[in-house]
């Protein structure tokens, strides 16, 4: 019979979480996070652009400072030859886009999906159909329960999950809506740069001839 063979990755890449119990009861803390509404920090994400500018139009200044700051002093002496292929820049920039898009549809399915279920999906308030019991022959009998609905056993423990679980699911969907932002960003920048080195173009031209002396 052949041997197992050992994988070379590690079937458990992450440390197990160290539990937080201050008070000694043998039962993990809550986080600081239990049962709170983060759903404000979520953010709505969307591809605000359906076709990239045009690397003809002049860039806008990204730098964002408070216009405090000197200005960069300027070099002297002429750059050295540069080239730039604005047509596989462009091909790279709408490759990202679509990329962008779908991730962009299922981040915003997934966070319409746990904003409506969030309050349920763990078995918060689950209820029961009442069963009559006792005996048989009472069976007849008028019960004030009958067609009502009591409490499911596990409502309590869907409960306290939830108060976990929620907020840690916001804070996931925090991170991957930052990130995708963080793309959209970069994808903004690669198009300023496309713009800065078609204007240097526009720019580059022989000065004009000296005057006669």
């Amino acid at each position: 019979m052949t041997e197992p063979i050992d994988s070379q990755y590690d079937e458990t890449p992450l440390p197990e979480p160290e539990m937080v119990d201050e008070d000694g009861d043998g039962v993990g803390d809550p986080s600081d996070d239990n049962g709170k509404d983060l759903s404000h920090l979520v953010p709505e994400t969307e591809v605000a652009w359906d076709v990239p500018p045009s690397f003809n139009n002049d860039p806008q200044d990204m730098s964002g400072g408070g216009g405090d700051e000197p200005p960069p002093e300027e070099i002297p002496e002429p750059s050295g030859d540069l080239r730039a292929d604005l047509g596989a820049l462009r091909t790279a920039e709408k490759a990202m886009l679509v990329e962008a898009r779908a991730l962009v549809d299922k981040y915003e399915e997934t966070r319409a999906l746990v904003a409506a279920v969030k309050g349920t999906v763990f078995g918060q308030g689950a209820t029961d159909a009442y069963e009559r019991g006792g005996d048989n022959s009472n069976s007849m009998s008028y019960d004030p329960q009958e067609g009502k609905s009591v409490a499911n056993p596990f409502a309590a423990t869907g409960e306290a999950f939830a108060a976990e679980m929620n907020p840690a699911m916001e804070r996931a969907l925090l991170k991957v809506g930052s990130t995708i932002e963080k793309l959209g960003e970069y994808i903004a920048l690669l198009n300023h740069s496309g713009q800065i080195y078609a204007e240097a173009d526009r720019k580059s031209r022989f000065p004009a001839p000296p005057g006669k002396a």
